[in-house]
């Protein structure tokens, strides 16, 4: 097979790959792995074989490097050296592989535009199999999930009938919902609210957007709401859209307007308890190692060790705080890096949004950072940076905005 045959096949393999990653990532793991591990080895041969080992010139190409560098110290500090060694590889290069493929493989607006549609997609089947679950079966089409705390049966001093738990979809958590919510529908409702496409399009993302953020309500994950809220509250101010700032009002309203029995978990102490049990075991283990850290994907490990309660030595846990936890585990030069990298997409999204001509695709990018952001604020109170599909997601984001802005500027 010569270069030429075997670039064209690649190439569309590849795409295909990237389609698959974004339609299955919410339901898949499998699915989306084998597709990355695919589409990153064609990709590495097809450099290989062309003698083009360099990487294509985007905004973060410094950030990133400096991002890989400054998390290198932290295994200086480790007692897990294989799983450190192990998640240098898995969670951290495999995303900065995947974000250089997904750049240099989204070359054209065909591509782009035909990535958004299979994203849509997988919005619409998830949104479906989240309502199926809360409304009639009470598990989830995909994965057989039960709906979270679910309650199917009517309360002894409640007249508001059955409370169905909180919708989970196709994730095990309501907060990885809300999580994967937060970054989809934003650049749905952009669609939907601004003038950028024709109007049977927008009639379509505004039914879809309704749709998804009555999932996020029926979710009721708080730390997705703060992200929801500072997010929706600078689309309003940047974009002159007041009414946006009364409808998000509402919505928090709601609940308590209609009484509805699920409004208690809004108030309730318990999670946030927990939080700050895991936050302040959490802030034990930065401690000792605070400028380099204890080592890459060691703070499971360590919290187990480190917790004083009845479960001492036996059961490790996640921070709940992406940041504490990141801390921890690369000291403060690697959550430094972490940052500079995420600064530095906010401020090329941003510039180059107003920089393309093309109305629908500017708007994406612009809505895509903001969904991004709100991501971001959501994984200062969980997991997001550390569940598998969620990560994935994260840095397709990242690698489809600098994608758009390859095609549309710097093509």
């Amino acid at each position: 097979m010569n270069k030429i045959k075997f670039n064209a096949i690649s190439d569309y393999i590849i795409k295909w790959c990237l389609y698959a990653i974004v339609f299955a990532v919410p339901f898949s793991k499998s699915i989306s792995e084998f597709s990355i591990a695919l589409a990153i080895a064609l990709w590495f041969i097809r450099k290989i074989l062309n003698s083009d080992i360099r990487l294509v010139k985007t905004d973060l190409n410094v950030p990133v490097l400096i991002f890989i560098m400054t998390i290198l110290p932290s295994f200086l500090n480790t007692g897990y050296m294989g799983l450190s060694l192990k998640a240098f590889f898995t969670k951290h290069l495999k995303y900065i592989a995947l974000y250089f493929v997904m750049v240099e493989s989204l070359d054209n607006r065909e591509k782009i535009r035909d990535l958004l549609v299979v994203a849509l997609l997988s919005v619409i089947v998830i949104t479906l199999d989240g309502f199926g679950q809360y409304y009639y079966s009470g598990v989830d089409a995909l994965h057989n999930y039960p709906s979270f705390k679910e309650r199917l049966y009517p309360l002894p001093d409640s007249t508001e009938g059955f409370f169905r738990g909180f919708p989970t979809a196709s994730f095990p958590f309501p907060n990885d919902l809300s999580a994967w919510i937060l970054l989809f529908i934003f650049p749905i409702a952009s669609v939907a609210i601004f003038d950028i496409a024709r109007k049977r399009t927008r009639y379509l993302m505004a039914f879809v957007s309704a749709g998804v953020f009555y999932l996020f309500f029926l979710a009721k994950t708080r730390g997705a709401w703060v992200g929801l809220i500072i997010s929706t509250v600078y689309v309003a101010v940047s974009k002159k859209k007041a009414w946006l700032i009364i409808l998000l009002i509402a919505a928090i309203a709601m609940p308590f307007i209609l009484k509805m029995e699920m409004s208690q978990y809004i108030f309730g102490m318990k999670s946030v308890d927990d939080r700050f049990f895991m936050w302040d075991t959490g802030l034990k283990i930065f401690k000792d190692h605070p400028v380099l850290g204890n080592g890459i994907n060691t703070f499971f490990t360590r919290f187990k060790e480190e917790r004083n309660d009845q479960w001492k030595g036996e059961k490790g846990s996640y921070a709940h705080n992406c940041y504490l936890q990141m801390a921890s585990d690369t000291g403060l030069i690697g959550l430094a890096g972490f940052l500079w990298l995420v600064f530095s997409y906010f401020k090329s999204a941003l510039k180059d949004s107003r920089r393309i001509k093309d109305a629908f695709f500017a708007g994406i990018l612009w809505s895509v950072s903001v969904g991004v952001f709100a991501f971001l604020v959501h994984s200062f109170f969980d997991t997001n940076l550390y569940s598998l599909n969620l990560v994935t997601l994260f840095w397709f984001a990242i690698g489809l905005s600098q994608a758009i802005s390859r095609v549309y500027l710097k093509g």
